[in-house]
């Protein structure tokens, strides 16, 4: 029997919402018991705050809100000499003449009024801005996601944040300090929306940035702003991880899904500790790939035909299209990859390769095992050694869909959804 989308996501949703790979935005019902034990939450939570629907609205109306702008008029008090500005004040003007010289007639003390924008609204709306625009702007982690079609929508509103902050000049005349949080506080009163809703903004921002919210308040922004895998075969590979995990330990650490080194999550018992990740070569220690140099010495007519060809076209790939080809004559990624390391060496015992293939087709089956027995002979360490080679104990697993066969090995276990799994690494 084949297994939904939102049966997937129902399933492993607990452990997914460090994910910021590409994917899209939905209201998670399922998240109802999560790891909340995540690395860099802070970095989440700002990605997070940005995603929450009252963030996305502020900004997206923000040119109209901005129409209702307010300053406030302030009576300045000023003494001047053989000049009038302003309204003169007839009783400091005696006051001043009195104390200086009562005999010059040219000294007067006026009144003016002076519209000023330093109120306390719109020092909390500036300041809110600004943290929008270095978010949006300055930080390089956000950058990162431009791309991803869950940011499409603030590609599309991010410019009324750097136009308000750069354009409007009724904000570039309020100064950027920092507000205290009594006046932010009282700024959630404010009859004008424009300031209620930054005040309450810049609240959620520093509450989550400070570490000052409870379970319930994070298991609330994660669950209303989840991001679930775009593609249903990443989702499938994601649910194979979730199952390593949860049948290996009970404490594992989650790490954000964002690209960079695609580290799931990691655990570790009394003498071991575990790093495992999806749709990665790994850490430093592991390489896949095989260069031309380690075959252009062979006696091999078939090996030696293989080199002149990938010479021959790497020369006519740069000759013909202007292009450099790489050196390598094979590459691989697994779907998900366990590295095993011993905590009193710190030295690699062991390495656990998976590949998914989510299909009830033998053919696409024998597929992916062929692609992971690859896998298994011809990962290097980080000396250009191949491990089956150096003695560390390879196990490969072949997770399939609902797809019969019959008999399991011991270089590869074969397992498929809906069935009573034993995952222990």
């Amino acid at each position: 029997m084949s297994v939904t989308e939102e049966e997937l996501i129902e399933e492993i949703s607990g452990f997914l919402h460090g994910y910021l790979k590409d994917g899209k935005i939905k209201v998670n019902s399922f998240l109802s018991k999560m790891n909340l034990n995540i690395s860099n939450i802070e970095q989440l939570l700002v990605i997070r705050f940005l995603l929450k629907d009252e963030t996305i609205e502020f900004v997206k109306d923000l040119p109209y809100l901005l129409k209702r702008f307010k300053t406030t008029t302030v009576m300045n008090n000023e003494t001047h000499i053989g000049e009038v500005r302003g309204q003169i004040n007839w009783e400091q003007t005696t006051k001043e003449r009195v104390t200086t010289n009562y005999r010059d007639r040219t000294t007067f003390s006026t009144t003016e009024s002076v519209r000023s924008y330093n109120t306390p609204e719109n020092l909390v709306l500036k300041q809110l801005l600004k943290i929008l625009y270095s978010i949006l702007y300055k930080d390089s982690y956000t950058k990162g996601f431009e791309h991803s079609s869950w940011f499409s929508e603030w590609q599309t509103y991010k410019g009324n944040v750097s136009q308000a902050i750069k354009k409007n000049i009724y904000l570039q005349r309020v100064d950027k300090v920092n507000v205290s949080d009594r006046i932010v506080q009282k700024t959630l009163n404010h009859r004008n929306r424009l300031y209620r809703d930054a005040a309450k903004l810049l609240i959620l921002y520093r509450n989550y940035t400070n570490g000052q919210y409870s379970k319930e308040d994070l298991e609330l922004l994660l669950r209303e702003t989840f991001i679930s895998p775009k593609k249903v075969d990443v989702l499938f590979e994601l649910y194979w991880i979730v199952q390593i995990i949860k049948q290996n330990t009970e404490n594992s650490q989650l790490h954000l899904m964002d690209g960079s080194q695609n580290l799931v999550a990691s655990w570790e018992t009394n003498t071991n500790y575990y790093k495992i990740y999806h749709d990665s070569t790994g850490s430093a220690e592991l390489f896949f790939n095989v260069t031309s140099n380690e075959i252009a010495e062979s006696n091999h007519p078939y090996l030696k035909q293989k080199h002149n060809s990938f010479t021959t076209s790497k020369e006519l790939v740069q000759s013909v299209f202007g292009r450099t080809k790489s050196n390598y004559i094979w590459q691989g990624r697994p779907d998900f990859l366990v590295e095993v390391y011993e905590k009193k060496t710190d030295q690699l015992v062991k390495v656990v390769i998976g590949e998914v293939k989510n299909t009830s087709s033998i053919d696409y089956a024998i597929t992916g095992l062929e692609e992971l027995i690859d896998y298994i002979h011809l990962v290097k360490n980080s000396k250009g050694e191949y491990l089956t080679d150096n003695y560390i104990p390879i196990q490969g697993i072949l997770c399939l869909g609902d797809l019969n066969f019959t008999n399991q090995d011991k270089l590869v276990k074969v397992v498929k959804i809906n069935s009573e799994l034993n995952l222990r690494i």
